[in-house]
């Protein structure tokens, strides 16, 4: 935590009204935005903010009027941001010793993010993720898709991300996001083709792997503290056959 105020940006909302003018600037900790060519525009998909209870409030007030917002911090120039429609809000607080009232902490996350867990829109082309740990990226993938996938294709299947351009860098602070592009049926066959050509292999005995993945959302952090088991996903052969195959 030293010094963790350096590495904070700070996000501004601004809207005139007839009579007054709304200006409300929040420390921000975390941050995730892709630029969308397309519309040259940028699009959030998370940020969290602290503040007192009346600009968390008119923060909140502002993402569910998809509202546009200036983002701006440590390597990070001020860029309008939206987290578009159907944002998900969190709200908290945060006691401190020595401060009378606690301070209030938000984190919104977009549609986009939102449907990265478990499950959520399976016929995804694209993912949004908060960290480019090769494992981490497998194993969210994994989770999201139903994927038969085992920690020791990380290297390989690091190697297919790049041989595709499948992964590209989003901005980020206090994480390192990115996009990686592709649908299940894509990995699927990425997988299919690799047991096939024997660059990848499910191992015959029936000791359990564990994932050594990120358990901090912090890049930095998370790379200092210990990995930790993360859920068996080992799958049988017939497993990956029958998910290929289907």
């Amino acid at each position: 935590m030293k010094n963790a105020h350096l590495r904070m940006g700070t996000l501004q909302f601004t809207k005139v009204l007839r009579d007054t003018t709304i200006d409300v600037s929040v420390r921000m900790d975390r941050l995730i935005a892709e630029h969308e060519s397309a519309s040259n525009s940028t699009r959030c998909h998370l940020l969290s903010v602290i503040g007192n209870d009346q600009e968390i409030a008119a923060i909140a007030a502002a993402i569910a009027d998809e509202a546009r917002f200036y983002a701006s911090g440590p390597e990070l120039n001020r860029t309008m941001i939206s987290l578009g429609k159907d944002a998900d809000v969190f709200r908290g607080s945060i006691n401190i010793p020595g401060r009378r009232r606690p301070l209030r902490h938000l984190v919104a996350v977009s549609e986009d993010l939102s449907q990265t867990r478990a499950g959520g829109n399976p016929t995804a082309r694209q993912t949004v993720l908060c960290d480019d740990d090769l494992a981490f990226l497998l194993y969210r993938l994994g989770a999201r898709f139903g994927l038969p996938v085992l920690p020791e294709w990380t290297k390989w299947f690091g190697g297919e991300l790049d041989r595709h351009k499948a992964v590209e860098a989003l901005i980020g602070l206090g994480c390192r996001p990115v996009l990686v592009k592709g649908t299940k049926k894509r990995f699927l066959g990425w997988i299919g083709h690799a047991l096939k050509r024997g660059a990848i292999k499910i191992p015959h005995h029936s000791q359990a792997s564990s994932w050594q993945v990120p358990t901090s959302f912090s890049c930095q952090a998370a790379r200092e503290l210990a990995a930790t088991e993360a859920p068996e996903m080992r799958p049988s052969t017939a497993t990956v056959r029958r998910e290929i195959d289907g």
